[in-house]
This record gives structure tokens, sequence and C-alpha cells, in this order.
């Protein structure tokens, strides 16, 4: 969905804008809801929490080019506090699939590079839910530091401190070198 048809349905907010939003962030919204909780039924229901809340709230959105990331963060967070409230974690490998397109012909590069994207969805999967969503937001959504404060309700130097220990820990579980530059993947350190 190209950022100027997302920012025109976030300012319209009628109910073929909401569907259409629904069914464009249902399945993202659903992941990061998924990767927290680990329960389908309880991903589902945050999922719909998440995106009811997101509707009341669109006139705090300061950027409606970001809404995927806006919702995702009030997903995480939804699903983080479940888990305080309810004091369980579920582990679980199931992870729901996300279409990126039409499936590519199937060559050995292909069948490579979606092992090693399972690889790294596992190793992103071991992350602590703080951890995770600052993850998620800054190398799936593209966020910069300060954008993701902003969202989180958090310092910057926070998420600083927990993208950092997340890429350790990355590293460690994928077997990295030390190389700083194994650590600072697309967009890692930008301010």
């Amino acid at each position: 969905m190209e950022k100027e048809e997302i920012v025109r349905m976030v300012r319209q907010n009628d109910n073929n804008s909401r569907r259409a939003l629904f069914e464009a962030y249902y399945k993202r919204t659903f992941a990061v809801a998924f990767n927290i909780l680990r329960r389908r039924e309880n991903a589902e229901d945050i999922t719909q929490e998440a995106f009811i809340k997101a509707f009341q709230n669109l006139r705090q959105l300061q950027d409606e080019a970001k809404f995927g990331a806006w919702l995702s963060a009030i997903a995480s967070n939804l699903a983080r506090n479940y888990l305080k409230r309810e004091k369980k974690i579920f582990l679980t490998d199931e992870l729901p699939e996300i279409s990126t397109g039409p499936n590519p012909e199937d060559t050995e590069e292909t069948v490579i590079r979606s092992l090693e994207v399972e690889r790294v969805r596992k190793a992103i999967r071991t992350l602590p839910p703080e951890q995770y969503q600052v993850v998620v937001l800054q190398y799936y959504y593209d966020l910069k530091v300060e954008e993701i404060a902003s969202l989180l309700q958090i310092r910057a130097g926070t998420v600083k401190s927990r993208l950092f220990r997340a890429r350790q820990k990355l590293a460690g579980v994928l077997e990295l070198d030390d190389d700083p530059a194994c650590l600072t993947i697309k967009g890692g350190d930008r301010e």
C-alpha cells in the first residue's frame, strides 16, 4: 500500500478506510502480538483490541504514513501488558507466515535465503518482549530511535540500550563475529 493512500485513509477514518487498513495491516499486527504472546487466540484478541484502540485514537497519530509502526507499537504494548496481568509466557515455535508477494521460482539461492530468514526469525523470537519490540520497530518499520521512543513513550537512551542488548544477544544466537559491522545491520545506528 502506498504512503499517500495510507495517509488518505487515516485522514478519512470512515468504515471503508478502516476496513482497508485492517486488511492491509492485520497479518503484520497479528505477527507482532503472536511473537510476544505465543498463543494464537490471545494474539487474535490483542490484534483486534489494537485496531480498535488505534481507530479510536487516530487523531493522536502525528505522521499518518507511519500508521503500521504505530499500530505495531500499540499491539506490542497491549501484548506485554497482557503478559504482565496474566504472568504467563507461552513458548512455542509456531509463527504465522507473512506473505511478501508472489512466490519466486524455486532456486537454490531462494531456498538458502528462506532458510537464513527462518534462522534469523527464530533468533529474534528468543529476545525478551522489550527488545523484540524495538527491533521490530527499527528493522521492520525502519523507524529512527527518537520515533521509537516517542511511540513507546520511553527515553531515546532506553531504546538505544534495548537495541544494543538485542543485537548482542542476536549476534550470540546467530554466532556472528564480534565485528561491529555484524551488529549494525540496515539502519542499526541511526539516531
